[in-house]
């Protein structure tokens, strides 16, 4: 197989990429809105969407919407997947649309394929399972953008699950000043944002969250910013 060129560069753990070769109209919906949000679109080998985690995993989401899903089970994206595994750290197929009218033993008809049931295709989506991918469902293309954000924003913080609180810890909070490192952090970083981002943010955008007034926002940007301004 063919080597992939890395879309990454060494410092690159805050860019989100999407693919810009996809043609389809959803897909251009959510790039364009992905694109407002800080995403950078980008020729990509394999996938849709890629970004990488607080521990520079590489992080690859294919989409695929459910009637889409029917003539997607071929060679072109096996091998696609295949590229993916070889590539990606992380690995998730996100399966977008509504599953109202799907009956498991019905045999459904697709684009180059024939007599496959839905029971057929999740039998073919176990075996990429099993191989290291895991699944997200999102209802429609505006669901997907905002999956697609809080995905990024889980990724970008270290986090333990206790079996007994439940409870995830950011240790990213200790890169704000004191008395702005409980709930007033947590909720710009479950935004999405990463740290680099927070040290762009203007006063006003800061503002715009809760209870973070001129007093607050003044603290974080400086703080943020500390390193630079010593430079």
């Amino acid at each position: 197989m063919e080597q992939q060129q890395d879309i990454f560069t060494p410092d690159a753990r805050a860019v989100k990429l999407v693919d810009i070769r996809e043609p389809d109209k959803a897909h251009a919906e959510i790039r364009s809105k992905l694109l407002e949000t800080g995403w950078t679109q980008k020729r990509m080998w394999s996938g849709d969407f890629a970004f990488l985690s607080h521990q520079f995993h590489k992080v690859g989401i294919t989409r695929k919407n459910t009637s889409d899903l029917l003539g997607s089970i071929n060679e072109i994206w096996a091998k696609q997947l295949d590229e993916m595994l070889e590539y990606y750290d992380i690995k998730i197929i996100l399966i977008e649309g509504s599953w109202t009218n799907i009956r498991p033993n019905v045999v459904i008809g697709g684009s180059g394929i024939s007599y496959l049931t839905w029971d057929n295709i999740w039998d073919y989506l176990r075996r990429w399972f099993d191989k290291g991918f895991t699944l997200e469902l999102t209802i429609g293309w505006q669901h997907t953008v905002q999956r697609l954000n809080r995905l990024y924003a889980l990724y970008q913080k270290p986090y333990s699950l206790s079996s007994l609180s439940r409870k995830y810890t950011d240790d990213r909070v200790l890169a704000f000043p004191s008395g702005t490192r409980g709930k007033t952090a947590q909720q710009i970083l479950d935004d999405g944002k990463s740290l680099v981002d927070i040290g762009n943010m203007s006063i006003e955008e800061l503002k715009a969250y809760d209870k973070i007034g001129d007093k607050k926002a003044s603290l974080i940007r400086e703080h943020m910013n500390r390193r630079s301004n010593n430079a």
